[in-house]
């Protein structure tokens, strides 16, 4: 499944919301030395600066900064949730600095990131509603920086451009969420074909198992994970006893039947995770143990058996379906035709001794050796 998170891109926006609240902060201690240098900031003055242009809107910033962290490193917070958080505290940062720095009149631009970011991060509905958010901020940002600053013959002009850059980043907000949605449709919709394409090619239309290619693959990656990792598994092949005399008697329905029964019984017995199951040939079967050992891999195959043997699918007509396996382990160094070869040949062992048996082999003793019927 393609990966739809955005991780990864609300780190980056969060690495650079810090920045931002870092160089208002450096910019602010710059400005303020800079006036207490030339003698612009009168010493009973100081303090004030220093608690409104420097300490609260810092505490302030980081505060939300933390906290935004906190909901983007909690496991159970939901992506909307994540995002959600992103946009307010994007939202948050601006209003504050703004707000600070109401002689700075061009600074009401800021309010386009929170109105960009959330074409990406949110609903078309939710990113409404920061529109109409962020202008309410704008408007009580700009309307606080008309009161304070008085005498600048341009103050009007200098709010309407803003508002205007905000209302067309509102405007192309649209268009940037209407690109992005047709994109992940079209990428849906891909992936969904390579799916099934994917499946035509690996799977056995029939048992709905892995195919006799995807199982050789298989077993030359467990081969090669086990000389990497140190990691031993073990490999089997079933192959369902007299199937030739349950289709000349009965058809090959009958004998799509048997099949499909062991395959869904093998799909219920078997776990994805430990063992890997694909339909080798006409009717044999190729699994692969991941992490077990001949022995574990032999009580896995005689527990399937007591399975299908209790099982009303053992029966077609007078005909007691039975199957044989053949169970080899991994020995390092050796490739996958040798492992494949000593799993095949404990299989010929089970039905020269009688079928309806799992046959381990014994490779430190090159002999294969029946564990039990």
């Amino acid at each position: 499944m393609p990966d739809m998170k955005l991780t990864k891109w609300r780190k980056q926006i969060n690495c650079i919301l810090l920045f931002m609240a870092i160089a208002v902060t450096l910019l602010e201690v710059t400005s303020y030395f800079y006036l207490v240098d030339s003698g612009d900031l009168l010493p009973k003055d100081r303090g004030m600066y220093i608690r409104t242009r420097i300490l609260f809107p810092s505490v302030f910033n980081y505060g939300c900064l933390l906290l935004n962290r906190a909901v983007q490193t909690k496991e159970t917070a939901t992506e909307v949730c994540k995002n959600d958080s992103m946009i307010a505290t994007v939202l948050l940062l601006c209003s504050v600095t703004v707000w600070v720095h109401y002689t700075l009149v061009s600074a009401l631009s800021v309010f386009v990131l929170p109105v960009v970011l959330s074409a990406v991060f949110v609903s078309k509905k939710k990113m409404r509603l920061i529109c109409a958010v962020s202008l309410a901020a704008m408007c009580i940002c700009a309307a606080h920086s008309y009161l304070l600053v008085v005498g600048d013959p341009f103050l009007i002009r200098n709010i309407a451009v803003p508002f205007f850059l905000v209302l067309v980043a509102c405007l192309l907000s649209n268009i940037i969420m209407a690109y992005i949605q047709e994109g992940k449709a079209d990428l849906l919709s891909s992936y969904r074909v390579q799916l099934i394409l994917d499946r035509k090619v690996k799977m056995d239309p029939l048992t709905n198992l892995y195919n006799q290619h995807t199982f050789f693959k298989k077993l030359e990656e467990s081969v090669r994970l086990a000389e990497q990792q140190n990691e031993g598994f073990s490999m089997a092949i079933l192959d369902i006893d007299n199937f030739k005399a349950i289709n000349d008697t009965y058809g090959h329905s009958a004998g799509n039947q048997v099949l499909e029964g062991l395959s869904d019984l093998m799909g219920m017995v078997f776990s994805p995770k430990r063992e890997f199951v694909a339909r080798y040939g006409g009717e044999e079967f190729g699994i692969i143990f991941k992490g077990m050992t001949r022995d574990q891999a032999y009580e896995r195959i005689e527990q399937l058996r007591r399975h299908f043997s209790d099982s009303r699918l053992s029966y077609i007509g007078v005909i007691h379906v039975t199957f044989s396996g053949g169970v080899a382990q991994y020995q390092p160094g050796e490739e996958s035709s040798t492992l494949f070869n000593r799993a095949d040949a404990a299989l010929y062992e089970a039905k020269r001794k009688g079928k309806n048996q799992t046959v381990t082999d014994l490779a430190q003793d090159g002999i294969a050796v029946p564990s039990g019927a």
